[in-house]
C-alpha cells in the first residue's frame, strides 16, 4: 500500500496536543478575536493539525463552527481579499441553514462584496489603502525603531524619508465610500454571525506558504478585516520564514544593509502583529523519527485504523510524552501491540531498524521526506513485480541501495561505475570488511621484555593489514557514509543489477557500461571486419554461457541501432562466430535474423549461415524467413534466392 501524502487526521508524531492546545484557547476567548500561527518547515504536518483543531472543535461545537480555507486553491482569483471574503460568506450561508433575516444580512454582504469587486477590477488605488495596507501603525513603529537603534544620521535620514513615503501615500489614497463599504460589511458581518448563533467564528487557513507573495500578504490582510469582530478567530498554517519573505518581497524598496535593516524589522513586527499567539511545531528527533518510520511501514501493510495499529500508536504516542525518557520501540513491544498480526510485518521491522538512523539525520526529521522516501521504496517494489523481476529484489537492500541513491549520490555512482558484469562491487567488499572487521595490530613489546607462559594466549591469528587502498580514502573520511556500509544487510557479495535497474529513473549507473575490460576488447573485435573477428577466436572460447549471451546480446543492440540493413550491418560476422563456437545462442541469432525487415534487407542475408545455423529446427525457422523474402524482398533478393535454390 502506498502511503497517502494528505493531510492525516491519525497522529503519529503526538501533534494532537498542539491542536488541543490550540482548540482548547479558541474556546477561552470567548469574548475577544485571536489570530494564531501553527509554524513549520514544508512537510512539519501543519496541515494535519489544522483538521485535529477541527476535529477538537467539531467533537462539542458550543456555538463554534469552523471554516476551511485554502490560500493555494484560490491563488488563481484576481484578488485574495475577496476570495477569503467570499468563501467566508459562503461557508457560513451552506454551514446554517439561514433566517429570513440572515438571508436579508446576507444579501447585504453580497452586495459590500461586488461592490469591492468592481472597485478592484477598476484599478482603484484606494483599495489597499483603505484595508490598513501597509499598516500604517505598523510603519511607525519602524520610524520610532530606526531613530533609536541606528547612529548612522544619513542612513537614517534616508530610512525614514523611505517608510515616511509609505505613511503619506496611505494618507493620500483614502477613499471615503471604499471605507464606507468596509464598515457596512463589518456591521453586516457581526449582525450575520449574531443572528445566526454563532459564539465563535474559527477560520483555518491553509497552505498560506505555497502561493506567491502578492497573494499572501492579500490573504493576511484580509484576515485583519475579519479581525474587529470578537466572534471570530484565525488559526493559520504557514512556514514564518516563508510569510517574512512574502512580506519583505512586496515592500522591496524598504532600505536594508549591514547596518539598517528596516525590511527585516518590518517583515518581523508584521507577522508579530498579525498572529497572535504562534506555535512552533518542534522537529522530531532521531528516536521520534525511528518511531515514525516504523508506524509508517507497518501501517503500509496493516490497515491504520486496525485495532492492532491503534494499540502501537497508543504505545507510540505514550512514549512521546517523555521524550527525554524515550528510548523508541523495543520489538517486545511491538510484538505485544501487533499480537498475531506481528509476523507479518517482521520484514517491515527489520527494515525500519535498518534505515531509522539515516534517513532520520539525512531528511532532519522532517514527515513529509520520510513518508516519500518511504513510498517511493514501496512504489519501486510493486513496479520490480509489475515488469517481473520482483523475486529479485529484497526489501531490505533496496532500502540500503536508496539510501546511498538519495544520501552519497558520488558515493552511489562508484559502485554502479566498479560492480562488474555479475553485479558484485569488489570495493565495497573490500571496505565492508575493512569497517565491520578491523585489522589487528599486535602492540609491539618493549625491548628485552618476557612474556610468561601463562599471558602467552593459547592460540595466536595474526592478520597482516593490506596496502592502503586509495580509492578508498574518501569513503574513510566520509563518516555518514561508513555508518551506511556497516549497517546490514552487507552488499559486497549481493548481485545489485535487480537494484540499479529498479532505481534508473533519471540517470542509468550501471546499465549503460560493459563492467569488464576484457568484454569491451571482444565487443570491438567483433564489431569489425572479418579479420578481427577471426583473430577472437581463442577469446570467444574463453567466454561462458553468461558471458557469450551477454555479448551477442550486446551485438544486437549495436546491429539494430546501426539501422542500416542494405548492406551487410557491422557486427553480424562477430554474431555468427560468436554463434558458431556457443551453440545454445542459436535461437537468439534466428530471431535477430527475424527481425530485418524482408522488403529492404540486402542480399548479404542469403548466404553465410551454414556454420552457425546447423540444428534442423533453426534451419527450418531460417527456410521459413527465406521462403517469405522469396515474396516480399527486394528484386535483387529474391533473384539471388532463386540462384541459390538452383
Amino acid at each position: 500500500m502506498i502511503l497517502s501524502d494528505n493531510e492525516t487526521r491519525i497522529d503519529m508524531l503526538n501533534n494532537h496536543a498542539i491542536a488541543k492546545t490550540v482548540a482548547e484557547l479558541i474556546k477561552e476567548c470567548d469574548d475577544r478575536p485571536i489570530s494564531i500561527g501553527i509554524h513549520g518547515d514544508w512537510g512539519a504536518g501543519k496541515s494535519s493539525i489544522l483538521a485535529m483543531v477541527e476535529d477538537e472543535l467539531s467533537e462539542k461545537k458550543d456555538g463554534i463552527e469552523c471554516i476551511r480555507f485554502n490560500g493555494w486553491k484560490h491563488q488563481g482569483f484576481e484578488d485574495a481579499k475577496i476570495a477569503l471574503m467570499s468563501a467566508v460568506v459562503s461557508e457560513l450561508a451552506e454551514k446554517r441553514k439561514p433566517t429570513e433575516k440572515a438571508k436579508d444580512i446576507l444579501k447585504k454582504l453580497w452586495k459590500n462584496i461586488n461592490w469591492l469587486s468592481v472597485a478592484k477590477a477598476a484599478g482603484s488605488v484606494a483599495f489597499s489603502a483603505s484595508t490598513g495596507f501597509p499598516p500604517v501603525g505598523l510603519l511607525s513603529n519602524i520610524l520610532d525603531y530606526l531613530k533609536g537603534s541606528v547612529s548612522d544620521k544619513e542612513k537614517v535620514t534616508t530610512a525614514i524619508d523611505s517608510v515616511g513615503q509609505y505613511l503619506m501615500d496611505a494618507k493620500v489614497f483614502e477613499d471615503n465610500s471604499l471605507a464606507k463599504e468596509f464598515s457596512e460589511f463589518q456591521k453586516s458581518f457581526d449582525e450575520l454571525l449574531e443572528e445566526s448563533k454563532i459564539k465563535k467564528l474559527v477560520v483555518l487557513i491553509d497552505d498560506l506558504d505555497r502561493c506567491l507573495p502578492k497573494v499572501t500578504i492579500e490573504t493576511l490582510e484580509a484576515v485583519r478585516l475579519f479581525m474587529f469582530s470578537k466572534s471570530t478567530a484565525f488559526v493559520i498554517a504557514a512556514d514564518e520564514a516563508m510569510i517574512e519573505y512574502a512580506v519583505r518581497n512586496h515592500f522591496p524598496d524598504l532600505p536594508e544593509d549591514d547596518n539598517i535593516r528596516t525590511g527585516f524589522e518590518y517583515s518581523k513586527r508584521y507577522l508579530e502583529k498579525l498572529i497572535q499567539v504562534p506555535f512552533r511545531i518542534p522537529a522530531l528527533g532521531e528516536i521520534e523519527s525511528g518511531m515514525y518510520i516504523t508506524l509508517l511501514l507497518i501501517g503500509s501493510c496493516l490497515k491504520e485504523d486496525s485495532p492492532e495499529f491503534d494499540k502501537l500508536l497508543a504505545v507510540a504516542i505514550d512514549k512521546m510524552k517523555k521524550p527525554w525518557e524515550n528510548l523508541g520501540f523495543t520489538n517486545e513491544q511491538i510484538k505485544v501491540a501487533l499480537g498475531e498480526t506481528f509476523t507479518s510485518v517482521t520484514n517491515e521491522i527489520t527494515v525500519s531498524n535498518q534505515i531509522a538512523d539515516i534517513l532520520a539525520k539525512n531528511t532532519q526529521g522532517n514527515p513529509r521526506k520520510i513518508k516519500r522516501f518511504i513510498n517511493m521504496l514501496l512504489l519501486r517494489d510493486k513496479i520490480a513485480t509489475a515488469r517481473g523481476f520482483g523475486d529479485s529484489i529484497q526489501i531490505p537492500i533496496l532500502a540500503k541501495m536508496m539510501l546511498a541513491e538519495y544520501f552519497f549520490v558520488d558515493e552511489y555512482k562508484k559502485i554502479a561505475a566498479l560492480t562488474d558484469d555479475n553485479g558484485k562491487c569488489s570495493l565495497l567488499r573490500t571496505y565492508e570488511l575493512q569497517v565491520t572487521e578491523p585489522f589487528k595490530e599486535e602492540t609491539p613489546l618493549d625491548e628485552g621484555a618476557e612474556i610468561s607462559k601463562a599471558d602467552k594466549p593459547k592460540t595466536t591469528t595474526l592478520i597482516s593489514k593490506p596496502e592502503r587502498n586509495k580509492d578508498l580514502e574518501s569513503w574513510e573520511n566520509n563518516a555518514d557514509f561508513t555508518a551506511w556500509v556497516s549497517i546490514e544487510p552487507h552488499l559486497g557479495e549481493i548481485d545489485l543489477r535487480p537494484y540499479f535497474f529498479a532505481s534508473k529513473e533519471k540517470e542509468d549507473f550501471f546499465f549503460a557500461q560493459v563492467k569488464s575490460e576484457q568484454l569491451r576488447n571482444l565487443i570491438s573485435k567483433l564489431m569489425g571486419n572479418e579479420m578481427n573477428v577471426a583473430s577472437a577466436n581463442d577469446d570467444i572460447k574463453a567466454l561462458s554461457t553468461s558471458d557469450a549471451k551477454i555479448v551477442f546480446e550486446i551485438l544486437c543492440a549495436k546491429i539494430s541501432r546501426n539501422g542500416g540493413i542494405a548492406n551487410k550491418p557491422a557486427g553480424i560476422e562477430g554474431a555468427k562466430a560468436l554463434v558458431t563456437l556457443h551453440g545454445e545462442l542459436e535461437p537468439s541469432l534466428i530471431s535477430l535474423i527475424e527481425t530485418f525487415d524482408r522488403k529492404s534487407v540486402g542480399a548479404w542475408i542469403c548466404t553465410g549461415w551454414d556454420k552457425c545455423v546447423t540444428s534442423e529446427k533453426a534451419k527450418a525457422s531460417l527456410n521459413a524467413y527465406f521462403e517469405n523474402l522469396s515474396k516480399e524482398g527486394t528484386d535483387f533478393v529474391k533473384a539471388a534466392l532463386k540462384t541459390l535454390r538452383k
